[in-house]
């Protein structure tokens, strides 16, 4: 046997080269999963706050129909005591005050609940 013919293979340095490509891909693919990842955070993130924007005005819509009722109840209250009333000249006043906060109160309704 002669030694230029005969050819050593280092199977060490082998698996060593094998590892290091294998770690090469699986830092690729880790990579990219984490540049998925970072893309769906970003669109939850976006989604979240366009939910709660949406939330915030639904809450000030609340606060402003709770506003109108509570006006509405004030104004039926007001009538009624208006109603109980013996002197004439009373009733008459209150009438056209009473007329005057309803058309206030019909006003006031006409605008959206929902300011966007």
């Amino acid at each position: 046997m002669s030694s230029a013919s005969a050819k050593l293979v280092d199977f060490n340095r082998y698996r060593l080269a094998r590892l290091i490509r294998d770690a090469g891909r699986q830092q690729g693919e880790l990579a990219r999963m984490m540049r998925a990842a970072t893309v769906e955070r970003s669109q939850l993130a976006e989604a979240l706050n366009g939910a709660q924007r949406h939330l915030a005005r639904i809450a000030d819509s609340y606060k402003v129909l709770l506003v109108r009722l509570a006006q509405e109840k004030d104004f039926r209250e007001a009538c009624q005591a208006a109603t109980e009333l013996d002197d004439l000249d009373e009733m008459i006043r209150r009438r056209d005050e009473l007329a005057k906060r309803l058309e206030d109160i019909r006003k006031e309704s006409r605008t959206p609940l929902m300011v966007e």
